[in-house]
């Protein structure tokens, strides 16, 4: 795992952008180095949810797989975050069932949302990480972001 950062979610946000506005999710390697990754509204909302530590009066789609997961024994190793095409993310669900270890192609908007309610560490490779992120202080100095409060 060399190769790859490990990096912890600060936040969902909302942001204007020339196409209107976009959910953005930031990772960041506990410096000042953040990676943005835009996604869908739903993942959003289940990432801020996650995060605040709310439940919702019916299960949403990430709580429905962490329940199918906890009841069969399966368990989240990791998230790697490992290619990046055409400003798409690429993600990889590392499973563990019992000796097996099964990896899942994913969204990393899905995966992000699974480690966030499972506590499973995320890593970011190295090159992407080197390539997209951005400095904390432009990202704030920018304006159009809540303060990034710890």
């Amino acid at each position: 795992m060399s190769d790859y950062v490990p990096v912890n979610v600060k936040g969902v946000y909302f942001v204007s952008t020339i196409t209107g506005p976009q959910a953005v999710v930031f990772l960041s390697d506990n410096g000042d180095m953040m990676v943005p990754i835009y996604i869908g509204p739903a993942e959003a909302i289940s990432i801020d949810v996650a995060l605040r530590k709310e439940t919702t009066p019916r299960p949403m789609t990430h709580d429905l797989l962490k329940t199918i997961m906890d009841n069969f024994s399966i368990g989240i190793d990791r998230i790697i975050i490992d290619d990046l095409d055409e400003q798409v993310f690429y993600a990889r669900l590392m499973l563990q069932d019992g000796d097996r270890q099964v990896e899942i192609d994913a969204r990393p908007s899905d995966c992000i949302a699974l480690a966030v309610r499972t506590n499973a560490s995320i890593f970011i490779e190295r090159n992407i990480m080197d390539k997209v992120s951005i400095d904390r202080k432009d990202i704030e100095a920018a304006g159009n972001l809540e303060d990034f409060a710890e």
